[in-house]
């Protein structure tokens, strides 16, 4: 029999909706589906009067009616980068939307929590900002809600990419050690070569930055950074992509000796830069608890560009 409720593609759910907007109110379907309610759409609940120590009510609390301090409480407790990351997923979101009425709907949720939020949002929609709505409006914050504010207590099962060239032995030699001083600290490192030979962990063809909280480029490895090496063994200039990608996503890059020649290639600025440890001699512990201090700080925001 239909269902009259908000609810749909639950467990279990065979039915295949045609409607696009299968909640209320909504400016898509003509206002349907209607609110279940004791008249409407045959009610799914009912509260009959019953005597206990007085009359038993269908009410809400006037809470209910507050659902923006919540939202602008964690709002106020990001830094600014963070608060960056959230309002450009917002702008990709909205960017989607094709309804002039739904954008404008968004904008006035936004608004409602913060207006410097909503203001942001509508520079990409090119739309103009709401006027302030401050009825819920505060400046509360609340403790750890941040991730990058702190300092990771411990950076125990963090991921390393270590890469290596399986070219040059002095770099697997390199890499091993950087393995086994990592694996002290609990971290799991993972060496990068070109194909699978010994002591080799993943292949250039399926690393990504993605995988790994930092990045470290072993001396000797540079060869693959230089603008003619190809090979056809992994995509064009993928050894680059993981350093420039970590990089940009605020992880902790790292070389030692020869190879940060693959910083001046990539362009990535090695002088006084937190985050980017660039140990001009191979001395593998001292470079460790270098990088050990990044990856406890876990991202640099400073690499991130703000509105």
């Amino acid at each position: 029999m239909p269902i009259h409720n908000n609810n749909r593609d639950g467990a279990g759910q065979s039915f295949i909706p045609l409607n696009t907007a299968a909640y209320t109110p909504n400016t898509l379907n003509n206002g349907f589906p209607q609110q279940a309610n004791q008249t409407t759409n045959k009610g799914f609940f009912t509260a009959p009067n019953r005597v206990v120590s007085g009359s038993l009510n269908r009410a809400l609390s006037a809470s209910f009616s507050d659902v923006w301090s919540q939202p602008r409480l964690f709002y106020n407790s990001l830094i600014p980068a963070e608060q960056q990351f959230l309002i450009n997923a917002i702008r990709f979101e909205t960017s989607h939307i094709k309804s002039f009425i739904v954008k404008q709907n968004v904008l006035i949720q936004l608004n409602r929590v913060d207006h410097d939020l909503a203001s942001r949002v509508a520079q990409v929609l090119s739309l103009p900002a709401p006027v302030a709505d401050p009825t819920y409006y505060h400046n509360n914050k609340s403790a750890f809600i941040s991730i990058f504010n702190y300092s990771l207590p411990s950076i125990s099962t963090l991921a390393v990419g270590i890469l290596a060239s399986t070219l040059s032995p002095s770099s697997l030699s390199q890499a091993a050690a950087l393995k086994a001083a990592f694996s002290t600290a609990g971290v799991v490192p993972s060496i990068i070569g070109e194909l699978l030979a010994t002591g080799i962990d993943l292949t250039y063809s399926e690393a990504d930055a993605s995988g790994f909280d930092g990045i470290v480029v072993c001396s000797g490895e540079e060869v693959l950074f230089t603008k003619n090496a190809t090979s056809s063994l992994f995509p064009l200039s993928r050894p680059s992509q993981i350093l420039i990608d970590g990089y940009r996503w605020g992880k902790p890059v790292g070389s030692l000796g020869t190879a940060s020649v693959a910083f001046n290639i990539t362009g990535i600025n090695t002088s006084n830069q937190p985050g980017v440890y660039a140990e001009n001699g191979n001395d593998v512990d001292d470079f460790v608890n270098l990088f050990e201090g990044g990856l406890k700080t876990f991202k640099f925001v400073d690499r991130f560009p703000l509105d």
